[in-house]
């Protein structure tokens, strides 16, 4: 008899590394009330919902994995474009910090030298 703690068939949104200035843009629009994110229709497809100051709205269109999160950030772009009537600069993309392992070397009584 098992736990009942069984994953069944998980959804796969995909990733994706925002640029800069879509950090930034997605940053004002939440200080701003404006409030963007995908909702599923199925395990496949998602739309995408614009809630402002209250007012919710979902876009036309369906976006499949990955697709979704650039949606996202291009309709952040856009309502900071129109209400601030500035762009961001484009940034490069956020890079990914990789680890550096190092071996460690211990030091041993013998390698130490005394003054």
């Amino acid at each position: 008899m098992g736990s009942g703690s069984k994953k069944k068939g998980g959804i796969d949104m995909g990733s994706y590394s925002c640029k800069v200035n879509e950090y930034a843009a997605r940053e004002w629009g939440i200080r701003n009330n404006i409030y963007i994110s995908p909702f599923a229709k199925n395990t496949t497809e998602w739309y995408i919902s614009i809630s402002i100051n209250g007012k919710t709205s979902t876009s036309p269109a369906t976006y499949e994995k990955t697709e979704v999160w650039k949606q996202m950030y291009k309709y952040y772009l856009y309502y900071y474009s129109k209400y601030t009537k500035e762009e961001i600069k484009k940034e490069p993309e956020v890079v990914q910090k990789k680890t550096i392992k190092r071996q460690q070397t211990t030091n041993s009584a013998d390698n130490l030298t005394l003054f």
